[in-house]
């Protein structure tokens, strides 16, 4: 019963794709090949020519052929993507997208920064260490805890080094 469901479903969204397609198809293809995909008038016109030895050989010719040809494969492509993608989502994403632009703010990101008065001096590694040491509140010499954190720093630049 899932699977018929799921069947139902994605003929119902190809034949509104189909809709849709054959309406903008047919004026491109009238604006662009003045052929109309829905009448046979037009199909037969293209049989008696090719029936009569004429060949299909510039390029508006070629395209018109490429194009009667992936209309079918586009339309299903089409179809898949919308079916997956879900016919409700894609009905309201134009609203969503406004709803979206009108509320956010006008001035996203900050546009000067000062960091300025950030600190008044460099700091060397060894009082970076001193500091780190005494926030952990590590037990110990010193030295031999500096000496530890400096073979981790060297290990972590030489990890980062090789990717």
């Amino acid at each position: 019963m899932k699977k018929i469901k799921k069947l139902f479903r994605f003929c119902f969204i190809s034949v509104l794709v189909l809709i849709v397609f054959l309406f903008l198809g047919r004026i491109i293809f009238r604006l662009l090949w003045n052929f109309d995909i829905l009448s046979a008038v037009s199909y037969q016109k293209m049989q008696n020519y090719w029936e009569s030895g004429g060949v299909f050989n510039t390029f508006k010719d070629c395209s018109l052929l490429g194009s009667l040809l992936l209309f079918p494969i586009i339309w299903l492509h089409a179809s898949y993507k919308l079916y997956k993608y879900g016919l409700g989502k894609f009905l309201t994403r134009p609203i969503i997208l406004l709803y979206r632009r009108l509320t956010r703010p006008k001035v996203m990101e900050v546009e000067h920064v000062s960091i300025k008065n950030m600190g008044s001096k460099d700091k060397t590694l060894d009082e970076i260490i001193s500091e780190k040491l005494k926030s952990e509140g590590k037990q110990g010499s010193s030295a031999h805890l500096s000496k530890d954190l400096r073979k981790q720093i060297a290990a972590k630049i030489g990890e980062n080094e090789k990717q």
